[in-house]
């Protein structure tokens, strides 16, 4: 049995947790629940799983016209990561009032976040966009969960799951308005990128801006290496560019547009091309990054860096509180592991 993912399993909840907050301005548990047992999870082997969650409701703001608002969710997960989340073996667990993991208590606290959150208030301002425009519409409202989709992009796209919109006038069937939300989904996780020990170095320095000749000198890190003297070959290698990676970057900390340059990278880290709003559920509440409070945060912020362990760390200067780091996790033959997760600090969640 594949081991199962909360970090997917929480898109799939997040999705229909969505679409019942646009269909009845509130998240039943009970109805997200029934809602579970009935996702198709053989269908994300050849497309995604559709489901009605209300059709034709009437929604008005005191003496404005009426919109009719339809509301339905797409999924798509890795089968093999929410196995006994969803579908029939989910069903069996429900009516034994039992869930897997940790997600009980990561849907409660979704459900509780929602009179605070960043996310409800985001999707809120859409939908008081057509209830105060004196308009009469009818507004079908789609939350969409493809992470397969966005891992084809090659990391390029952030939003695991996006509330697509869209909206005719009634009695007509020209569209209005055609537009998309993203989310990128976390559960416990401070990660926002794996990068590769070659690959990832070079992509982070030229971030930088740092010129280094680390192209040509590691190349063969490139290449493949067999057996176990080779695999010790690359594992000196790989520690050896990164003890060269810190130095530039400690030195490139010295020039005046290093903070923008730095929070440049990051931002294209968290949010990528779709700029998509970060909610991280976990199961003590939910936290969140936003492009908003993100864009605020490197106007008055300067950031300074320095080394602490083996990790690199990107600190505000003033309070002297990680924005950002570098986290390795090398361990030479015979474990062979050289690991580079890029993660966020605590300053980074919206207040």
């Amino acid at each position: 049995m594949a081991k199962l993912n909360e970090g997917d399993v929480i898109e799939g909840i997040f999705t229909i947790a969505l679409s019942l907050y646009l269909a009845h301005n509130k998240i039943d548990k009970n109805q997200l629940n029934k809602i579970r047992t009935k996702v198709d999870t053989k269908m994300f082997s050849t497309g995604r799983f559709k489901y009605t969650v209300a059709e034709n409701i009437k929604r008005q703001n005191k003496k404005k016209p009426p919109d009719l608002f339809n509301v339905g969710f797409e999924m798509r997960l890795k089968p093999e990561s929410v196995s006994g989340a969803f579908d029939k073996q989910f069903n069996v667990l429900y009516k034994s009032s039992k869930d897997v993991g940790k997600i009980d208590k990561k849907i409660n606290q979704l459900i509780a976040s929602v009179d605070n959150a960043s996310f409800a208030r985001k999707v809120d301002s859409a939908v008081m966009s057509f209830l105060n425009n004196n308009k009469g519409e009818i507004v079908t409202f789609t939350v969409i969960a493809d992470g397969i989709e966005g891992e084809a992009s090659g990391g390029e796209v952030k939003g695991d799951v996006k509330l697509d919109i869209y909206a005719q006038r009634k009695g007509s069937s020209k569209k209005i308005l055609s537009e998309s939300l993203p989310f990128s989904l976390k559960s416990e996780s401070v990660t926002v990128a794996n990068l590769s020990p070659y690959r990832g170095m070079l992509d982070f320095a030229s971030a930088m801006r740092i010129k280094w000749n680390a192209k040509e000198k590691y190349i063969r890190l490139s290449k493949p290496f067999v057996g176990p003297a080779e695999q010790k070959s690359k594992f000196s290698l790989i520690v050896s560019m990164y003890n060269e990676l810190k130095q530039h970057v400690v030195k490139k900390s010295r020039d005046p547009g290093f903070s923008k340059t730095a929070f440049a990278f990051l931002k294209k880290s968290i949010f990528g091309s779709d700029l998509a709003h970060v909610v991280d559920v976990t199961s003590g509440g939910v936290k969140e990054i936003t492009p908003e409070y993100f864009d605020r945060l490197e106007k008055t912020t300067k950031l300074g860096v320095e080394e602490r362990g083996n990790n690199l760390v990107f600190f505000d200067k003033q309070t002297k509180n990680p924005i950002f780091q570098i986290r390795t996790k090398l361990r030479p033959p015979p474990a062979n592991e050289a690991k580079f997760y890029l993660e966020v600090g605590k300053e980074i969640y919206t207040k």
